[in-house]
């Protein structure tokens, strides 16, 4: 059971964490997270983590409170006050305090723990489906806490019972609303979209595992190629790699997950397990 979050680098307990409501992120939505798991007690690939997040701050001009070294030190602390054995943490860098309600200030620095989300063993067996929808993030390289239009079309996308919302605009497809997208041509080749994306963690792992196997091209997306790829899978932290058999009402390959995807997600849990024993060491 989680007992205790952190507020700006106190540990209290959980009941009793907050943040005024003058803070920015509730006058303009104007904050950053990172979210990432702890397996066997410690944070999955942390340096990967706190690199992004160091680079969405510096993009929003917000500067984390503590250290990296502090922000390790204390991320520890917490696990320790949860006794976590697994789990997930989110690390949220908010806009602060606004003399003017526009202008940012110093930044709270909340830390969330709960439980990693968990996917039934079929959806990586059998794939899954994602929706189309035309749009493009604002700021799409951070990862910002605006999350209002995968909100908004949840009703939708839980009517067509669909795992995640694929964005695509200019003729183009480029992420879902929670991972990067993939798809895997007849001669098994990996494209993935090169820009105007979050780049996430799990993406950059995939793509060096990946590079000593199979060729990849990292390039626009077109929608039209849908059609035509043998596979196609999506990659982020929860999902790891989870197959796509079926996009609105295109059909992936044969409709099943491919040899590629299989392959991937085998190697990320193989670099997961060498990374753990390496940390716990």
């Amino acid at each position: 059971m989680i007992k205790y979050y952190s507020v700006n680098g106190q540990i209290v307990p959980k009941e009793e964490a907050a943040i005024g409501i003058a803070d920015l992120a509730i006058w303009r939505g104007y904050a950053l997270f990172d979210f990432f798991l702890v397996k066997k007690s410690h944070p999955l690939f942390f340096d990967d983590y706190l690199d992004r997040m160091e680079r969405s701050a510096k993009t929003l001009q917000l500067k984390i409170p503590l250290s990296r070294n502090e922000m390790k030190h204390h991320v520890y602390e917490l696990i320790k006050a949860n006794e976590l054995e697994s789990g997930g943490i989110k690390l949220v860098v908010t806009g602060g305090y606004s003399h003017d309600n526009f202008t940012p200030a110093a930044p709270n620095l909340i830390m969330l723990v709960g439980p990693a989300p968990a996917y039934p063993k079929w959806k990586y067996e059998e794939g899954v489906k994602l929706m189309l929808h035309e749009y493009h993030r604002t700021l799409p390289v951070i990862k910002s806490i605006n999350y209002i239009v995968g909100v908004n079309l949840l009703p939708q996308m839980v009517a067509t019972s669909s795992e995640d919302i694929l964005f695509h605009y200019g003729g183009c497809v480029h992420e879902t609303v929670r991972a990067n997208f993939f798809v895997v041509e007849n001669d098994h080749t990996i494209v993935t979209t090169a820009q105007d994306i979050l780049e996430g963690i799990t993406r950059q792992h995939v793509l060096k595992l990946a590079e000593p196997h199979y060729k990849i091209e990292l390039r626009d997306l077109k929608m039209a190629e849908l059609k035509t790829a043998k596979e196609a899978f999506i990659t982020s932290t929860t999902k790891q790699v989870m197959p796509v058999v079926k996009i609105d009402e295109t059909v992936i390959g044969n409709g099943r997950p491919g040899k590629v995807t299989k392959h991937l997600f085998n190697l990320l849990n193989e670099e997961e397990s060498a990374y753990l024993a390496t940390v716990a060491a």
